[in-house]
């Protein structure tokens, strides 16, 4: 199973505490654009009438801080998926070694309602064959 999108990244002030370190609620956002590019290059959109994905659940490991100024590369990759949900597994490496690690599990709902519904037929086809994710 291979990452599908690895963007470098350089910590801004304000991403930052007062101390310089990276809040640890900036490193979900600093995904939150991988996610809807990923969202978006499987043929989807974000507009009222269609199908989006919510983060259902989050399992984060901070494993080493950063601070501001610091060069990391951000990947995702497709876990898995099943009807109604998919998981993102999210990393940022700063010189090679992890320093952040989170699965995120999104769930597809229809924008309208916000009712669970499932994952659209080439949203589904392309996690499985462009991104390796495994059907459960």
């Amino acid at each position: 199973m291979s990452w599908s999108a690895d963007w470098s990244h350089r910590v801004r002030w304000a991403e930052c505490d007062l101390h310089g370190h990276v809040n640890h609620t900036a490193y979900l956002v600093m995904f939150e654009d991988m996610r809807v590019a990923h969202w978006e290059s499987l043929g989807q959109s974000f507009k009222p009438n269609s199908v989006g994905p919510v983060v259902a659940q989050l399992t984060i490991r901070y494993l080493a801080p950063l601070a501001f100024g610091d060069e990391v590369s951000l990947s995702l990759r497709v876990l898995s998926l099943r009807r109604t949900s998919f998981i993102h597994e999210y990393k940022v490496l700063k010189d090679g070694q992890p320093v952040f690690e989170c699965l995120a599990v999104l769930v597809c709902v229809d924008n309208a309602t916000g009712a669970r519904i499932p994952i659209p037929p080439e949203a589904r086809r392309l996690m499985i064959e462009r991104d390796g994710a495994a059907a459960e």
